[in-house]
């Protein structure tokens, strides 16, 4: 031993590796410490103090930064408001001015009064029987078991109750309508509709939904559809397991059809998300439809809903929801919550808009309120799975979630391509919720080409949330523009890239789009769903914090509850939901209703007919032709009348200031909610040791972007960059010149990059894993190393006569320089055959 040291001291090189000069915690073993050591170790106390006091400092300046902010957008709103209500308030009350003016005499005026009267008693009661059909179709629903509301024809296929794992979730085969023909080579649709509180069938609502454009399309579409009941044991690993056999059942029904298009709407969406990533067997594309994934994230002032968490209490809450009622959840609480965040449309307005033309608007309300009014329930441990992994956990955004345990979700390993569609008009799932799960579960785009992994986005500008599943205007141009490239998407190669469907020319089968896809950074996502999100930081303190109220709850007012509940009362409190009474109530056997009817059919006996009347302006007269015909348009007129009433009726011009002023009443104590919620929110949890609290929760994922680089599949990519041949070389080089260096390409070049790498030679020959394998390489390889992977271009094409085939092909795609060429793409080429000496 002591030779040892002896000959480290003589080799002071050696002695100061063992010496840690540095190390603040320095201390030497059996000794005192001297005055030099108490210096020291002050100065670096005093050091991590001012590194702490800076944390401090710097939560302190977000939190004030964040509650200015949310101020100011709340400031800037209400003006904005305030000036949208004066500009509507004034405008009704010029019109009531005008129509006095034209008010002739007292006399006139009250024959305005008895014609308005008239009309609006006869819309109140025709209302009022159309509510009541509503009622009797809300319990016919009920008695039937509330089946799906679609307007297809369908087939059972499976029916998953009689699984090993049971749950109650059923996969339907849509029949073609009339005059419609599927091919089974084609490749089928499976639409997965969201279980949040309603029943299925909204993504086959009508005609023209996602259902009917695949249809049009050619393809067999299946649906997968629930039951209101769960299963006594369901669990959210057992519908996901479920889904998993529909699509392999799928699969062996159409076993010469590419992989199928899996489309999950709203709750359906993360749901196909979550299938994909625990089971990489499944490849076909993958869309999601306004799907809820990255929670914690929204823009401040405008997405109140994601704070209610943080406010009104945790997990904890929506557990004994369900206790209360005997094990299961109510999805009525669901849609509740859904119809206060716009409280005139919900609780007044969709009956206006009914009570303006009842006749009219009678079908399409009872339509969209037999899917509204039909409410399902969940297990306790299907909804809490859900707002523990998603509403306050964020973990699938975070790749932290399980499925079950020992079943990892972690999205890097989705084998499918992925396509997001969002909407800026979308106030339940806005564009950062839909799409910043891609920022969190991935270190940047380039670790996207790493896992092979393709994601497509597209941001409406104005549809709503189920205007998403429903619109037509949607269905006749986004759904069907990804109806149309739906087969070729595999050949991209892997990355972000943003989808625009544009241009749209023709109608019907004729009808023809210009699909672009744009590849995308992240900072290009970022910066097109909001660049700030540092308030997302303060919802970890929510999670960490729900995780122990729930705790809480289990062991103290748990058992308690349980020993007070039993399914007799949980029935009882489910009837008596606001949302089941107002339309239980209002139903045929109500004698009140039953009068109203008989009153109805009575007064409108001469109203049941359609006619050519049309409104006149203000200015116009109505003819005595027309006065004759005792019948109305009723799609016709601007402002509410069944009777052949001239719009200028100043009673009706007050009906509408009046409904006006209620609208902006009611939104406005909507909209001051969510701010005071809002508000409460950031005043509690921006606190810095909350900020300090919430740490403890993290990622999964690789934080350093350099570090890509060294991962074991890229250098396996790079290692091989010089082998290879004319199959390769295509490839490295539609990369170059069509990704790389346009960053663009639009569906036109897709179409004939589907052909050169699927019917033509050599390509032709390769199977599809072989394909994608080399498409995965080839954009690696680019990627990471682009100088290289020119240069070796030479060692890959040897022959002469090659490579000018190679070139041919790659021009036959992108197009040569007569063809208004991106100049960086020109420049790309030239400089491709500079090192093939092909200039």
């Amino acid at each position: 031993m002591t030779k040892t040291i002896a000959k480290n001291l003589e080799n002071p090189d050696k002695a100061d590796v063992w010496l840690d000069r540095d190390n603040p915690h320095r201390t030497t073993s059996g000794s005192l410490p001297n005055l030099q050591d108490f210096v020291n170790n002050q100065s670096h106390q005093n050091q991590d103090l001012m590194q702490e006091y800076t944390r401090q400092k710097r939560y302190w300046v977000e939190g004030t930064d964040l509650r200015l902010a949310v101020a100011s957008s709340h400031i800037k709103q209400h003006l904005q408001q305030f000036k949208d209500n004066s500009k509507t308030l004034y405008e009704d009350a010029k019109s009531i001015k005008s129509s006095l003016q034209n008010t002739k005499n007292p006399f006139d005026l009250w024959q305005q009064w008895l014609s308005y009267s008239t009309d609006s008693s006869k819309r109140l009661l025709q209302t009022a029987e159309i509510l009541k059909e509503r009622g009797d179709i809300f319990i016919e629903h009920e008695l039937a078991g509330c089946p799906p509301v679609l307007d297809y024809d369908y087939d059972i296929v499976m029916d998953a109750t009689t699984f090993d794992r049971p749950c109650n979730y059923v996969l339907l085969r849509i029949k073609p309508p009339e005059g419609v023909e599927t091919k089974e080579d084609n490749r089928p649709y499976i639409i997965i509709d969201p279980r949040a509180g309603h029943g299925a069938g909204i993504g086959g609502f009508k005609p023209e939904s996602q259902v009917g454009v695949a249809l049009k399309n050619g393809r067999p579409v299946y649906f997968v559809a629930f039951k209101r009941l769960p299963e006594p044991t369901q669990t959210i690993a057992d519908v996901t397991y479920a889904e998993a056999k529909f699509v392999r059942e799928v699969e062996r029904r159409h076993p010469n059809a590419q992989s199928p298009v899996i489309v999950g709407n709203c709750q359906g969406g993360w749901a196909a998300l979550i299938l994909a990533a625990t089971h990489p067997d499944i490849t076909g594309p993958i869309v999601m439809n306004g799907a809820p994934v990255a929670a914690w994230s929204g823009e401040i002032g405008v997405d109140p809903m994601r704070y209610k968490a943080g406010v009104n209490g945790g997990t904890w809450l929506a557990m004994m929801s369900a206790d209360i009622n005997n094990g299961v959840f109510d999805g009525a609480w669901l849609v509740n919550n859904f119809e206060q965040m716009n409280p005139y449309r919900n609780y007044i307005g969709k009956y206006y808009d009914l009570y303006k033309n009842p006749l009219a608007n009678r079908e399409r309300f009872l339509d969209f309120e037999r899917w509204w009014g039909g409410f399902f329930l969940m297990n306790e441990a299907e909804i809490r799975w859900i707002v523990e992994n998603i509403f306050i956990g964020n973990r699938i955004a975070r790749n932290t979630g399980q499925l079950e345990k020992g079943v990892n979700i972690d999205l890097r390993n989705v084998k499918a391509p992925i396509i997001v569609f969002a909407s800026r008009g979308d106030d339940i799932t806005p564009p950062p919720q839909a799409l910043a799960w891609i920022l969190d579960a991935y270190t940047d785009e380039k670790e996207l080409e790493v896992c092979g992994q393709r994601i497509i986005y597209m941001i409406h500008d104005q549809v709503g949330h189920l205007g998403i599943f429903v619109s037509s205007k949607v269905a006749n141009k986004e759904h069907t523009g990804m109806a149309s490239v739906m087969d070729m998407i595999e050949i991209l190669p892997p990355g972000l890239y943003e989808m625009k469907v544009e241009s749209v020319q023709g109608s019907g089968e004729e009808k023809t789009f210009s699909v672009d896809f744009d590849r995308r950074t992240f900072d290009d996502l970022s910066q097109a769903i909001g660049e700030c999100r540092t308030d997302e930081k303060i919802f970890r303190a929510v999670h960490r914090s729900s995780k122990s109220q729930t705790r809480i709850y289990e062991q103290s007012l748990r058992p308690v509850i349980k020993t007070m509940t039993n399914e007799t009362t949980a029935q009882l409190l489910r009837s008596l939901h606001p949302l089941r009474l107002q339309r239980s109530l209002w139903i045929s056997k109500n004698p009140l209703a039953l009068a109203t009817s008989t009153l109805n059919k009575t007064l409108n006996l001469n109203t049941q007919t359609t006619t050519n009347f049309e409104t006149k302006s203000s200015s116009e007269d109505i003819k005595d032709e027309d006065r004759t015909n005792t019948t109305v348009n009723y799609g016709q007129v601007k402002l509410p009348a069944i009777e052949p009433i001239s719009q200028d009726n100043v009673f009706l011009q007050i009906e509408k200031m009046f409904m006006d002023s209620l609208s902006m009443t009611l939104d406005f104590w909507g909209d001051l909610n969510g701010k005071i919620t809002e508000n409460i929110f950031f005043g509690v949890w921006s606190m810095p040791w909350f900020r300090e609290y919430g740490n403890k929760e993290s990622s999964r994922r690789l934080l350093d972007k350099n570090a890509l680089r060294d991962l074991p599949k890229v250098s396996e990519a790079l290692a091989k960059i010089e082998n290879g041949g004319y199959s390769e070389a295509v490839i490295r080089m539609l990369i170059l010149g069509n990704i790389v260096a346009d960053d663009n390409i639009d569906r036109n070049q897709l179409v004939r990059l589907t052909e050169v790498l699927t019917q033509q030679q050599p390509f032709k020959e390769l199977s599809s894993p072989e394909l994608a394998q080399m498409i995965e390489n080839q954009t690696l390889m680019v990627r990471f190393d682009e100088a290289k992977s020119i240069d070796t271009l030479q060692s890959l094409l040897k022959d002469k006569a090659e490579r000018s085939q190679a070139l041919q092909q790659v021009l036959y795609v992108i197009g040569d320089e007569k063809n208004n060429l991106n100049p960086k793409t020109v420049k790309m080429l030239n400089r491709i055959k500079k090192v093939l000496q092909l200039s």
